[in-house]
């Protein structure tokens, strides 16, 4: 299970981290200037665009959801991006603020069915953008490219996420 979840869902967002960050040359710089914002920025992201969409599940007994019916056997579809977005739940739930009051999110799943590789996932996000902000100065948006945009269904990315830096 290790293996394919520490590879797509993580290139993915790292991706989406890198371009919230982009984007938004002052939280950027306040990263830059305080790693220790780099883990609300990390969570902020998964937050914000989820690399996975959504999870199936079936309904291993009969219930009722929201006044909905739910026969056992059922096929549920979850939508964590939904709930991530949820208004009641989040401020501006589309807007990627690192300094958002951190509160549990569910990019990982909840529960039984929580993910076995989410503390890999940031621990390899952490690294990455460390080694990134250490070793890119200057890192900044391509103003020549086309802007990048966020695509896909279930699985969310980037686009591309074109850059310029300092040798």
């Amino acid at each position: 299970l290790l293996l394919p979840a520490g590879a797509g869902t993580t290139y993915r967002a790292l991706g989406t981290l890198l371009l919230a960050l982009l984007r938004d040359p002052e939280q950027l710089e306040a990263v830059r200037a305080d790693r220790k914002l780099l883990g609300p920025a990390i969570e902020e992201s998964l937050r914000w665009e989820q690399p996975l969409t959504a999870v199936s599940r079936l309904a291993t007994r009969s219930t009722e959801l929201a006044d909905v019916a739910i026969p056992e056997g059922a096929v549920m579809h979850a939508c964590l991006a939904a709930a991530n977005h949820d208004p009641a739940r989040w401020d501006d739930p589309h807007r990627f603020d690192l300094r958002r009051e951190p509160r549990p999110h569910l990019t990982f799943g909840s529960g039984p069915h929580l993910c076995v590789g989410m503390h890999l996932a940031r621990m390899e996000l952490r690294v990455a953008m460390n080694a990134l902000l250490d070793r890119l100065k200057g890192l900044r948006l391509d103003p020549d490219a086309d802007p990048p945009f966020m695509t896909g269904l279930l699985f969310r990315m980037p686009s591309a996420v074109p850059v310029r830096f300092e040798p």
